[in-house]
């Protein structure tokens, strides 16, 4: 079952027992050595390989949804352009451009959905939409697009609960709030609206679920957003709750005040035999031009209420055990 955050549990050999070294600050290829253009990711966890959706900034500011696929986040392959511009819809690449484009599996459907940020070049449109395919490398298509539920909407993501109840968050209220809108069973359609940090101007939010000691049913939901400061690096500030809807503590500082020059992404969950393992996923931006934006990958823990968030410019991880180290 896909849970809130894409899960690993099979193992992704490279020494030969199982361990992967990942090497922050480095642009990510291919296997045939072509940049990974796949930025702002969204990830999807099946048949052992990580899916990876993201924004292709080779024409920086009319970005193609590309899908990648790896068994260890660092041997990587090109599937396909699943959204194209002028291809996908007309309007995109002239009056629409698509941003952290979101990559969903919806288990009662069997159906792959892709939620966006959908804009026009001013940024005035603050609209979502939402694209599905019967396979994950298929040609999507639009499903819709609007203000979800008439508010306006901007740098967005998504989260699956372990229910499978799914979520679409996104910065409201020109950036002001944030909004968490719950989704229909089938991914497609928004169905209620809860507003979150009112005036606190977060975008770039990343939700995880830590069950606690005493058993998987019992959880905290832990946030990590940024502010709105365009391209420029800022404190990552994080948030708990054990109520998606209500109840979340106050933002406090996370990381270095540039979060490492990174903006929250994703959290990844490396489920192991011995251990659990999260992975913080972050976009390096204009490092240096947007094309060259770097993916920057570090292990971060939760103990109660608290995150261990320390950068790592390389460290090796098991995903058979769940393991790393430096």
């Amino acid at each position: 079952m896909l849970t809130g955050i894409a899960t690993v549990s099979a193992q992704a050999a490279d020494d030969g027992q199982g361990w992967v070294s990942i090497v922050n600050g480095q642009l990510w290829k291919t296997e045939q050595g072509e940049v990974v253009q796949a930025h702002a990711p969204g990830f999807v966890r099946q048949g052992g390989l990580w899916y990876m959706v993201g924004e292709d900034r080779s024409h920086a500011w009319n970005p193609d949804v590309n899908l990648y696929s790896s068994p260890d986040l660092v041997h990587w392959r090109f599937e396909k352009k699943i959204i194209r511009n002028g291809v996908t819809d007309r309007r995109l690449g002239r009056s629409r451009m698509i941003e952290r484009a979101k990559l969903l599996y919806c288990a009662r459907t069997g159906k792959y959905v892709v939620w966006c940020h959908w804009e026009s070049r001013d940024y005035s449109a603050s609209e979502a939409a939402c694209f599905q395919c019967d396979s994950v490398d298929g040609n999507y298509q639009l499903v819709w697009a609007g203000r979800p539920l008439g508010i306006k909407s901007r740098d967005c993501n998504v989260f699956v609960d372990h229910d499978g109840t799914a979520y679409f968050i996104s910065t409201t209220n020109e950036n002001q709030d944030l909004g968490l809108f719950r989704l229909s069973d089938d991914y497609l359609s928004m169905v209620e609206h809860t507003r979150l940090f009112a005036g606190e101007r977060r975008e770039a939010p990343a939700i995880v679920r830590v069950p606690s000691a005493k058993g998987s049913e019992e959880c905290r939901y832990f946030m990590f957003s940024s502010a709105c400061t365009g391209w420029a690096p800022n404190q990552c500030k994080l948030s708990y709750t054990t109520n998606l809807k209500s109840g979340w503590s106050p933002l406090t500082d996370i990381g270095d005040d540039k979060a490492y020059r990174t903006q929250p992404a994703a959290i990844l969950e490396v489920k192991g035999s011995r251990q659990t393992t999260y992975l913080y996923v972050g976009d390096r931006w204009m490092d240096p031009d947007l094309p060259s934006t770097k993916t920057i990958v570090f292990p971060i823990a939760f103990d109660g209420t608290r995150c261990t968030f320390d950068y790592r410019e390389r460290f090796s991880i098991n995903y058979a055990t769940g393991e790393w180290h430096e």
